[in-house]
């Protein structure tokens, strides 16, 4: 199983960084604005699905859009989105 450490990115126009056990690190989500943690609306987060699905990355986990959209679209908390992502991935996130 691997190991990510998710913290709060340190580039700027981003939300947070997630680093893998490699040391490699993947920033992602806009520092501006909200998410689905952040709002809980349905109609926003379909909204948001309709306008990313055909992002480049989409479904790449070693995309940024991936990670925005697991752990900040698919589930009501960011708690609840990290246990979502690490049963699907079979990975552990460690957030900081």
């Amino acid at each position: 199983m691997k190991i990510y450490t998710l913290k709060k990115s340190t580039r700027k126009g981003k939300r947070f960084m997630l680093t893998n056990e490699e040391g490699k690190t993947i920033h992602f989500g806009s520092d501006v604005g909200s998410t689905f943690i952040d709002h809980q609306d349905e109609k926003k987060k379909k909204a948001w699905e309709a306008r990313h699905k055909g992002d480049k990355g989409y479904n790449d986990k070693s995309a940024g859009i991936y990670y925005s959209r697991h752990l900040l679209w698919t589930e009501p908390t960011l708690n609840k989105a990290i246990s979502s992502l690490e049963k699907k991935d079979n990975i552990k996130i460690l957030y900081k």
